[in-house]
């Protein structure tokens, strides 16, 4: 695909853009994000109103693309694409809380069961992670830790939709001091951002081998992806759409913590993984091997994008 100019309309959740970037560089196009206001209940009823060109973050030339992930993204969206006759083409990744008419393509997960011809169903959420990437990460860096045989584990937090309870720390506790028993491997284990600080704690105090090695948020001592890309198996809990989906991504064996969740869509995503063999539930072992199946989202997304653009 051209180089040609695309608008990332931005929701500030490192998330969303995330998806959208990693979109944007798949389609290999040139990108602008542009930070978006949160609009009220009115402002989103009354935004077919409003006057485009006196916004302070939408200004001529106008994109040939829009991507925009996000509730509030998809209002702008519109906007956009209606004040400027239909010339942009518009994708949109997520649900969106709008007709699905207002898009050119909506690339949702399976779990949100929305349907329609310009629908593009997913797995997961959108991730540039893949076998070709991870490789790439490899063969590019030589350190210490391509020379180590470990394990990562990643944990969440808690959320709207989950809660880490003492009683799911002792469980992880107890899996993991197994494992390490069973093979003698290194443990790396990162945590989120949304990690509770007493957590953390526990896990280190309960995990306290010389074998056991632990990152915290914004460390620099390993980065995320290099902890995916050398780890012989991944563990990571359920409550983070994108940290799964990043680890079944990633070619290795991936084993989920399971947290309880009131919510059907996570429960779906979960199972739809499992039953796809792109992942196991953490049991009292492991295998090491590589996973013959992988998730590779972001390239039939791509793909499918390309064919209805030479349709248009």
């Amino acid at each position: 695909m051209s180089k040609d100019n695309c608008w990332i309309l931005s929701d500030n959740l490192i998330g969303h853009e995330k998806q959208s970037i990693s979109l944007a560089e798949k389609l290999n196009i040139n990108y602008k994000i542009i930070k978006t206001k949160k609009l009220n209940f009115f402002e989103r009823n009354l935004i077919d109103f409003f006057n485009l060109k006196k916004t302070s973050f939408f200004k001529e030339p106008w994109p040939k693309y829009i991507i925009s992930c996000g509730k509030n993204t998809a209002y702008y969206s519109k906007l956009i694409k209606k004040k400027t006759d239909q010339r942009i083409f518009s994708i949109f990744i997520q649900k969106p809380p709008i007709n699905i008419k207002n898009f050119d393509v909506v690339v949702v997960p399976k779990h949100d069961n929305c349907k329609g011809e310009n629908i593009i169903e997913t797995n997961g959420s959108l991730t540039k992670i893949n076998l070709k990437y991870i490789n790439n990460i490899k063969k590019s860096k030589k350190n210490n830790l391509s020379k180590k045989k470990f394990i990562t584990v990643l944990i969440g937090g808690n959320s709207r939709h989950h809660k880490i309870t003492k009683k799911i720390l002792e469980k992880i506790v107890d899996k993991l001091n197994q494992i390490q028993n069973i093979y003698k491997i290194n443990v790396l284990m990162l945590f989120s951002r949304r990690t509770e600080s007493n957590d953390i704690l526990f896990l280190k105090k309960n995990l306290s081998h010389t074998n056991f090695t632990f990152i915290e948020p914004n460390s620099n001592k390993i980065s995320y992806l290099d902890a995916i890309a050398f780890a012989k198996a991944i563990i990571v809990t359920s409550d983070s759409v994108s940290m799964v989906t990043e680890a079944c991504s990633s070619g290795k064996p991936v084993y989920i913590i399971d947290i309880p969740t009131k919510s059907k869509k996570f429960s779906l995503f979960i199972k739809n993984l499992i039953n796809l063999h792109l992942a196991h539930y953490l049991r009292n072992s492991i295998s090491l091997k590589k996973n013959d199946n992988v998730l590779n989202d972001i390239d039939m997304v791509v793909s499918k994008i390309k064919k209805k653009l030479i349709i248009k």
